[in-house]
């Protein structure tokens, strides 16, 4: 009898032992509350991609309102990423306690276990804990709740045949002080597009446009080609978003960030574009263009 239980003891030691470790090796591999020196040609976007990061997140985590303004020798902590655990629940424990363990909540327990009353557990019953973190909710909360409503108003009132568009194309103005009124007149009057505005939208950056506004274009509302591509066929069933500002020199503002995943999100919900499909000017244009600048990281705003 007490050969039994000393060994049960010792399973229950080394189970909780390893978990310990687990949790620790995932710390460190995820990047846990590291801190990180900003180097001499280290911008957000670059420290982001190094930790699987978004240039988002990372500014949310530190309050930094403007991704631009990092300097060297400036001290940044790394977020949690979240990571998964099977636990199997012993006699005591409580939904309660087991999130507080793991630092996560009961909801997001109950939830990615499908619990419908907390209080019915069994010992032995297998749970998956997400904790991290970003594990507060187990579901990321659409984007597209950004977006006011004004604006998604305008954005829905169009009828869109479904398989009328087949691209979402990502451009920056390259200019930091374009302006709505200032793009319209050169795109009608000096390139002399029938059509002015070559773009379906258009995302202002702070300076002569609201700083992340999505600027709804004529182009939308009436359902007709852009001007955004050096390829008529192309125009015909490709999206045009703009984001004023030169992104040779800088970062878009974390406003203009949001703005644009909240209207690619809410744009391949209505047209049923697939994420693969979504690119940028230089990606997808049939001649060589440095649009939409090498700071403008497409994939990591929209993960």
């Amino acid at each position: 009898m007490l050969i039994k239980l000393f060994k049960s003891i010792c399973a229950a030691a080394i189970l909780k032992t390893m978990v310990v470790l687990a949790f620790l090796y995932l710390s460190q591999v995820s990047g846990n509350g590291k801190n990180h020196t900003i180097a001499k040609g280290e911008t957000l976007g670059i420290i982001a991609k190094k930790y699987g990061l978004t240039i988002s997140d990372l500014a949310q985590h530190n309050r930094i309102s403007n991704p631009n303004r990092v300097k060297v020798g400036q001290k940044i902590t790394i977020p949690k990423k979240s990571f998964s655990i099977n636990y199997t629940i012993k006699i005591g424990d409580t939904l309660s306690s087991i999130a507080k363990k793991y630092q996560t909540t009961t909801a997001s327990i109950a939830k990615v276990n499908s619990i419908s009353n907390p209080r019915k557990l069994k010992p032995g019953q297998k749970l998956k804990i997400v904790t991290g973190a970003f594990s507060k909710s187990t579901k990321p909360k659409s984007s597209i709740s950004l977006i006011p409503n004004d604006t998604l108003t305008k954005i829905n009132r169009p009828r869109v045949r479904r398989g009328r568009w087949k691209h979402i194309v990502v451009h920056h103005s390259g200019d930091n002080t374009n302006s709505i009124k200032g793009m319209e007149h050169y795109h009608r009057r000096v390139r002399r597009m029938e059509n002015g505005l070559a773009y379906h939208f258009v995302i202002g950056n702070g300076i002569n446009t609201v700083d992340g506004k999505i600027y709804v274009g004529d182009r939308w509302n009436r359902q007709i080609r852009g001007g955004h591509v050096a390829s008529t066929a192309l125009n015909q069933i490709a999206i045009g978003i703009c984001l004023v500002g030169n992104f040779d020199k800088r970062t878009p503002s974390i406003k203009q960030i949001s703005s644009l995943k909240a209207l690619v999100e809410k744009l391949r919900q209505k047209t049923g574009i697939a994420y693969r499909e979504v690119r940028t000017h230089s990606n997808i244009n049939p001649k060589p263009t440095a649009c939409p600048g090498r700071r403008l990281n497409l994939q990591s705003i929209l993960n």
